[in-house]
């Protein structure tokens, strides 16, 4: 068992995975798709949400943020602006993609919650 599975064992989320693109309709015109009107990618992909920061709060004049982190294996690609759906003890959280930081046993990306309650 490598370093990969053990750090998996962890993983009690599911993440389902939309990369935005660009479409053409019939009548030839181009269209960005993104959120969930993008291309799915990965579907029910185990994974585990989590508070890098420690819950520490970024605050601003309007808002208190979270900043969290999603773990996937090392083979699981998720880019940079890519929306995802985590499913989280039965609850749908919607996120948007940071770019990851990749390292053999598992990728670490940054997100930012739609909905910061989690």
């Amino acid at each position: 068992m490598q370093e990969a599975d053990i750090l998996a064992e962890t993983y009690w989320d599911t993440v389902t995975v939309y990369r935005p693109f660009k479409d053409t309709l019939p009548s030839g015109e181009s269209v960005f798709k993104s959120g969930a009107e993008g291309k799915m990618v990965y579907q029910d992909v185990p994974c585990a949400l989590s508070s890098h920061s420690g819950g520490a709060l970024a605050q601003s004049s309007y808002t208190a943020d979270t900043s969290y982190s999603l773990f996937v294996r090392p083979e699981i690609d998720i880019l940079e602006n890519d929306f995802l759906v985590i499913s989280r003890l039965g609850k749908a959280i919607e996120a948007l993609a940071g770019a990851a930081e990749r390292q053999p046993s598992h990728n670490n990306v940054p997100v930012r919650l739609d909905d910061p309650v989690v």
